[in-house]
């Protein structure tokens, strides 16, 4: 696989470059760059984001964590305390941010033993507001470039967000992705390693006031 890198599926022929999620490289025009974007983050212990935000109570995780918040783009979600956050990525469409078990994970092609890693990913994409149409193009996406979709569920996550959660199979590894709605955008939560807690660090996002 190649480095962490998630571009938008804006029609089918472009699927192929965007299908294999935490690893693949995207056409030139579409590269998603380290470059500072505008998007607003703060990171904070998590029992200061659900004390200080009403209705935001959420069972206590499995690991020891801190939230990440992203102000422009309206979400936040709880990952393992220590690990590394990587600078925004962003392309016209899109805005990704890794979190990864140990830092050198960044740029590499195979995770070794015991290693995690998650990304999250904001696309601007049409139809806008269709959970449903985002995640059939996504499938067939995956399933064109012949990975095998283990699992697919409907969820409802925090404050009632709908998401679509998969387990894919690929060729050089087995990734959770989670596909949630933010206002007029997309949101994809993907990651692989510890499937258990990719899932657990996934399924905590949630939606918050945006200032």
């Amino acid at each position: 696989m190649k480095r962490i890198l998630l571009v938008l599926p804006l029609i089918l022929t472009l699927f192929s470059a965007c299908t294999m999620p935490l690893a693949a490289t995207p056409p030139a025009e579409m590269e998603i760059t380290a470059v500072p974007s505008n998007t607003e983050v703060m990171l904070m212990p998590t029992e200061i984001l659900t004390d200080e935000v009403p209705g935001m109570k959420l069972p206590a995780p499995s690991f020891e964590s801190q939230t990440y918040i992203d102000e422009k783009y309206g979400f936040a979600f709880d990952y393992p305390l220590g690990w590394t956050v990587s600078e925004p990525m962003f392309s016209e469409r899109a805005t990704q941010v890794q979190f990864l078990s140990s830092p050198d994970l960044v740029n590499a092609t195979t995770l070794p033993a015991g290693a995690t890693r998650v990304s999250a990913t904001v696309y601007n994409w049409d139809p806008k507001n269709d959970l449903a149409a985002a995640a059939a193009q996504w499938k067939t996406a995956w399933e064109a470039s012949g990975f095998t979709i283990l699992e697919e569920e409907e969820l409802v996550l925090e404050l009632g967000l709908p998401a679509m959660q998969f387990t894919v199979q690929t060729p050089d590894a087995t990734i959770i992705h989670l596909v949630t709605t933010l206002g007029d955008r997309y949101l994809m939560l993907s990651g692989e390693g510890d499937p258990e807690l990719v899932k657990e660090i996934v399924q905590r996002v949630r939606p918050i006031s945006v200032k």
